[in-house]
This record gives structure tokens, C-alpha cells and sequence, in this order.
């Protein structure tokens, strides 16, 4: 009876993963078990079938299915194997001599086989030129092989998926949205998972940044340079760190309104844990958790938001907040233009004492208009230093209003907006904006305070004795910002026709 059950199918036999791992363990194990009967004969195509580890590993292995009652016999040079037939020395060495010679070529094999990598690995290195034709798949091995093209449209959601992510938005919301759209997920699987979504924003070969490796382990450092690069290295690390931000307790789901605005925000004042929000209250995570702090005051989420976003919309210079070293672009320019004009006097100055110096023989006449000389240059020197101050100040102030404009407009946003989808992505965009100024929201049994990094900032949110009603006056602020905004957008409507 021929029974072919058990095949091994692409696994090493020179590294002996086959008798560890593959169908001849399985087989191995029944000889063991007393399920393979003495007599029964194993047949393989030739002795390097069976292993092509060292010689003295091998003939262990061979022995001792010999030594088990097993018969092997070879088809390709018809040699049958018993355990009383390998005592005979001709059979013996024959069998000795094959083993060798499989081990042989196969680690012949191997080094050609690595030589063959450290050398494209050295063309990548040195030349660019692709160590194999796998890509991101966002990419694909140009028809020359000389290197790689994009795919726009796969390049595309790439893109797509690092704004959304510096905006805030969470990875299983990204893998969600891209179901309900349609967009085609990469590889072969058939939906996108949140888990990919993470693979792709931590994927370095995003910045065009490409990892050999060798049997899973990185091999030497990653090459630059090797794929074209998508993603500048600023979004790849805010991406970084607004992912890090979220983790590890930030990281769940956030339901269909991103319920709580300050997520990644919040601190209790006495332990410095996370104050949570739980069932509709903020929570100190450490005293739910009975792990030592005595805080147990519970803040009403809805009372914290409506006052912090009052707060925060009036009482907050966001410009400085941002990195603005003034309120205004006027201001600046103004400033740039004076300091620009005494230049010109103050080099005017310095080139009348250079002209008179080049009249004079004797210099040292000249004793008084030598220090004014000196002056003048010193003046001239401590004006271009005060110009590239305000210039540097002016290359700050467009980003920085334009962050300010953006919040500002979100405000507006938020207070108006019904649709839960655009609802959620206003919430989500606000906490990546807050986040990046450096906010934190502190609790403690007396009150709510907040503190901005970037600038210093602080002040109260809530106080315990007056919270409800400071929660109240902020929701007649919301309607009235509202009303306040729809009228000004009228009247620029107006203004427009």
C-alpha cells in the first residue's frame, strides 16, 4: 500500500526544518508513537531528499529510522536501505558520500545564494538600483528594473490617509470611512482593517527609506533614497506623534461624535493620571481604579466642554499659542520698514567716513570721525541683526494666523454644524489643533484649569461651587457666537454681490 500523506512542500532540508517543522516531523513522531510498522519502507527520490544538514546530523537522522525497522530506498540510483544492509562498510560509505555531497552543494548553494544578496544589496546601497522587484504597494518596479514608479491613485490614499490622521481622525474611523466609500483596499484583502492603516503610517518607505533584511532580522542600516519618497518627513512625524498621543488609553474608539473633545488632554491635578471620561463624566483614572489618589471628584463632561470651549474661543491668545511673536502682520511690516530705512542712513553714514579716510594721508587727524566710523559700523551691523529678527518673525506670523484663522473658523463650525459625519471630523480636527499648541486640561476636586505648553498660558475652566451655572452662561455664548457669526457671514454676502 503506497501512502503519500505526508509531503513536504518548499521546506529546507539544509537547515533541517523539514525534520523539525515539516511532514517528516509528522513521520518522524508516528515511528516514535510505534504507528509505523517495522517493515514499512519510506521512498525518496534520493538521500538529499532526506536531509542535507552536516554529515554526522544527517546520518543520525538516517540511522535512526533505520534503527526503527523503516527500509529507505533511493529511486534515482536504486539503492535500498536496511538496517542490516548499512552494516555492510560499501553501502555504508555510498550512503556516507551522498549525505556529503547533498550538504556540499546545498551550502555551496547558500553562499552563492548570499553573495548573490550582499551584492545587490551594495548596487542598492551605492546606486539605488532595486535589490528585488518588491514594492510598497504603492509602488511598482519600473519596465527597466532600474528602479521605481508610483501609483498615482494608490499614492492618493496614502496621502489621504496621513492628513486625516494629522487631523486627528483615529485609524479604525479611516478604515471605516474608506468601506462605506469604496475605496479599494491594497493586496489582497478584502476590506481595510485599522490595523493596516497603522502598518502604512508607520511604513518608512513612505520617505522613501527601504530596510533589507535577512530571514525577518533587519540587515544593516536602512537606505535612503531608494524608493521615491510620498510623504514629507514633517507629516511622517506628526503623524508619529499624534498616533503616540493617542496611545495607550487614547487609542479606543471614539463613537460617532468623537465624544470627548480634550482626548490626550486631560490630567488629574494630584497624580498626574488621566482623567477620563466615562458614562458622561471625567473621571481621575487612578482613583477609579483605586490605585491611590484621593480625588474623587466626577465632572460632567457636557459642563466641562460648553466652559472650556467659551474659555477657550475669548480668553486665549491662540497667536502666541501657535509660535506669533506679534498680533499684527501690520505691525511687523511697519517695523521691517523703519529698521530698513535707518540702514540706509547708517550705511550712507559709513561710506561718507570711508570716502573722507581715502582723502586723508595721515588718518590718525582724523580722531573724532574715526569713532563716529566705528559707530556707524557697529550700528550698521546690530540693524541687519534687528532686520533678520523681524523677518523671522514675519515667516512665523503666516502660519501661525493661519492656524489661528483655522480654529477660529472651526469654532464657528462646531457651534452650527448637524451633519454627524462633518461633526465628528470638526471635533477630531479641533483636539489635533489643541494638541499641537501644547493644551492640558487639569482636575482636581476645586476646579477645572487649563495650560497651554507653547505659551504659557493659564487659568480656570470650572469652578466646583459655580460650575453649573458657568456651564449655563457658556451655552447662551455658544448660541449667541453662532447668531453673531451667521450675521457677519450675511453681510459679507452682501458686500460680495
Amino acid at each position: 500500500m503506497l501512502d503519500e500523506s505526508l509531503r513536504d512542500m518548499g521546506v529546507s532540508a539544509f537547515k533541517g526544518k523539514n525534520a523539525t517543522e515539516g511532514a517528516l516531523k509528522r513521520f518522524m513522531e508516528l515511528i516514535d508513537a510505534g504507528q509505523v510498522e517495522r517493515g514499512s519502507i519510506l521512498i525518496l527520490e534520493s538521500l538529499d531528499r532526506l536531509s542535507r544538514q552536516q554529515v554526522f546530523s544527517a546520518l543520525s537522522l538516517f540511522s535512526s529510522i533505520l534503527a526503527a525497522g523503516v527500509e529507505v530506498v533511493t529511486l534515482a540510483d536504486g539503492q535500498h536501505y536496511t538496517a542490516d544492509s548499512i552494516n555492510d562498510v560499501g553501502q555504508l560509505v555510498f550512503s556516507l558520500i551522498s549525505l556529503s555531497r547533498a550538504h556540499d552543494e546545498s551550502a555551496m548553494k547558500s553562499k552563492r545564494a548570499e553573495a548573490s544578496w550582499d551584492m545587490r544589496r551594495q548596487r542598492a546601497i551605492e546606486q539605488k538600483i532595486p535589490a528585488t522587484g518588491r514594492a510598497p504597494y504603492w509602488l511598482r518596479l519600473a519596465d527597466d528594473k532600474q528602479g521605481f514608479e508610483t501609483i498615482p491613485e494608490r499614492v492618493a490614499i496614502v496621502h489621504k490617509v496621513f492628513k486625516m490622521v494629522i487631523a486627528g481622525t483615529g485609524q479604525r474611523k479611516i478604515a471605516a470611512m474608506f468601506n462605506e466609500q469604496g475605496v479599494a483596499p491594497f493586496g489582497t484583502s478584502a476590506m481595510w482593517y485599522p490595523s493596516y492603516i497603522a502598518k502604512v503610517i508607520n511604513n518608512r518607505a513612505v520617505l522613501g527609506e527601504y530596510q533589507p533584511k535577512q530571514n525577518k532580522v533587519p540587515l544593516g542600516e536602512p537606505i535612503r533614497g531608494y524608493y521615491p519618497a510620498i510623504i514629507s518627513e514633517d507629516d511622517f512625524y506628526k503623524a508619529q506623534a499624534i498616533k503616540k498621543s493617542k496611545a495607550p488609553h487614547a487609542s479606543g474608539r471614539k463613537g460617532k461624535s468623537f465624544a470627548n473633545l480634550f482626548t490626550g488632554m486631560c490630567k488629574c491635578l494630584e497624580c498626574g493620571t488621566t482623567y477620563r471620561m466615562q458614562t458622561g463624566y471625567m473621571k481621575c483614572d487612578s482613583n477609579y481604579l483605586s490605585s491611590g489618589c484621593s480625588c474623587n471628584k466626577r465632572w460632567k463632561y457636557s459642563d466641562v466642554e460648553n466652559a472650556a470651549l467659551l474659555i477657550l474661543k475669548d480668553e486665549i491668545n491662540w497667536f502666541e499659542a501657535f509660535g506669533g511673536q506679534s498680533n499684527s502682520r501690520h505691525a511687523l511690516e511697519s517695523d521691517l520698514m523703519v529698521l530698513q530705512g535707518k540702514l540706509m542712513e547708517s550705511e550712507k553714514q559709513v561710506s561718507r567716513f570711508a570716502e573722507l579716510f581715502s582723502m586723508v594721508d595721515d588718518v590718525s587727524m582724523l580722531g573724532d570721525a574715526r569713532i563716529r566710523y566705528m559707530q556707524a559700523m557697529k550700528e550698521v551691523g546690530q540693524i541687519q541683526q534687528d532686520i533678520e529678527s523681524k523677518e523671522a518673525e514675519l515667516r512665523i506670523y503666516t502660519p501661525a494666523q493661519k492656524n489661528v484663522e483655522r480654529l477660529n473658523r472651526i469654532f464657528f463650525e462646531l457651534a452650527s454644524e448637524s451633519d454627524a459625519h462633518t461633526l465628528y471630523q470638526l471635533r477630531s480636527q479641533i483636539n489635533a489643533i489643541l494638541r499641537d499648541a501644547g493644551l492640558t486640561l487639569y482636575f482636581n476636586q476645586h476646579g477645572v484649569y487649563y495650560y497651554i505648553k507653547a505659551s504659557k498660558q493659564k487659568g480656570f475652566i470650572l469652578i466646583a461651587e459655580q460650575e453649573q451655572m458657568l456651564s449655563a452662561l457658556a451655552d447662551l455664548e455658544v448660541v449667541q457666537h453662532t447668531l453673531d457669526g451667521m450675521s457677519k457671514f450675511a453681510e459679507e454676502l452682501k458686500l460680495a454681490a
